[in-house]
């Protein structure tokens, strides 16, 4: 049967004209009702397209209390990690018939919850969140009213299901690859251990040093805010020791991009002068030159996992998430910038200035 597109306001009542059914069902249908068959939902949502037929998104927050909108809250829109795991969640979203919100909180607690009081007051369906390392008790209490799943870190006061990496596997790859390669004398430059996946990538570069019957090195750790300055700062202070490593392992994207900036000022040679192992792995690593060991997330299969987790509650109606917790294991990816350690490889020139 074709369908005419009309003129003037569509309502509920013309599209079920147009498909001689009863309104009623065409309504539960365009809400997506589990009673409706798909093969129903699909001909109701053709004929609305065909109509022009708009959503009341007024009225149907009115009826359900919530709008189709899912907030993503990050803590850097710079991170591409994050840009990325957002295009994910937003197509499927967009699957789901809802529209992604982004909000960033610039790991700042209190603008974590203001990001939390506008999300709810916009009536959004649900929360993604990659929460900051001391969120506000109001934030928690208000996530908890929410349906919410926490996205690559986790904070033990927000209540629901996480969607990880495995941190503490994929930084002890990272070490252990170095380990492999005769450097014993490694440097960590990663995130605060206030943070979740901080403490875990900690964790992991001092477990690989165990596993090899090795005792990890305190004074090669460097740790702090993931910001450029702090890798570049981080790099300079650990080449200036007076027994400076030979290898470092960098445990976020944001770090890594401070530490090759150290790199060019000091004007070293990789691997020559220092080999680098990253973690998450950047499109631009493979064209740098060397091209840049890292260690890669799956982020297409996090955000969906994550997203996946959110419907469910979403369509349950609950705010209760299962608590558990879903890691992903990382691989590790060989490049230029890793190589063996000679035996008469002579130490770094000095960085203290």
């Amino acid at each position: 049967m074709a369908v005419t597109r009309k003129t003037g306001e569509v309502t509920i009542k013309d599209i079920a004209a147009s498909l001689g059914i009863a309104h009623s069902t065409v309504s539960r249908a365009l809400n997506d009702h589990p009673h409706v068959n798909p093969e129903t939902k699909a001909r109701v949502r053709r004929a609305a397209q065909a109509l022009g037929y708009a959503v009341n998104s007024g009225a149907r927050m009115m009826r359900s209390g919530a709008s189709r909108l899912v907030g993503l809250i990050v803590p850097d829109v710079q991170n591409e990690f994050y840009n990325a795991a957002a295009k994910i969640m937003a197509d499927y979203c967009a699957g789901e018939g809802y529209q992604l919100v982004l909000a960033v909180s610039e790991d700042d607690p209190e603008k974590e919850l203001q990001q939390v009081q506008a999300l709810r007051e916009a009536r959004v369906a649900g929360v993604l969140v990659a929460a900051t390392a001391s969120p506000r008790r109001d934030t928690i209490q208000m996530l908890k009213q929410l349906p919410t799943v926490q996205f690559l870190r986790r904070h033990p006061g927000i209540a629901g299901h996480s969607v990880r990496a495995d941190d503490v596997l994929g930084i002890q790859k990272a070490t252990a690859h170095l380990i492999g390669l005769g450097h014993r004398r490694i440097g960590y430059v990663g995130v605060t251990e206030e943070l979740s996946t901080g403490r875990a990538r900690a964790d992991g570069y001092r477990n690989a040093f165990l596993e090899a019957r090795l005792k990890p090195n305190a004074g090669l750790m460097r740790l702090g805010a993931p910001r450029p300055e702090f890798g570049r700062e981080a790099l300079i202070e650990l080449l200036g020791l007076a027994n400076p490593p030979t290898a470092i392992v960098v445990a976020s994207p944001r770090l890594m991009l401070g530490v090759l900036e150290g790199v060019n000022r000091l004007q070293l040679s990789i691997p020559e002068d220092l080999s680098l192992v990253a973690y998450s792995d950047l499109d631009w690593y493979r064209v740098w030159q060397p091209a840049i060991t890292a260690v890669a997330l799956p982020v297409a299969d996090m955000a969906a996992t994550a997203a996946l987790f959110l419907f469910r509650q979403i369509q349950q109606r609950s705010t209760e998430g299962a608590g558990s917790s879903t890691p992903f294991e990382p691989i590790l990816n060989p490049r230029g910038s890793s190589a063996a350690l000679p035996a008469t490889l002579k130490p770094v020139k000095s960085a203290r200035r």
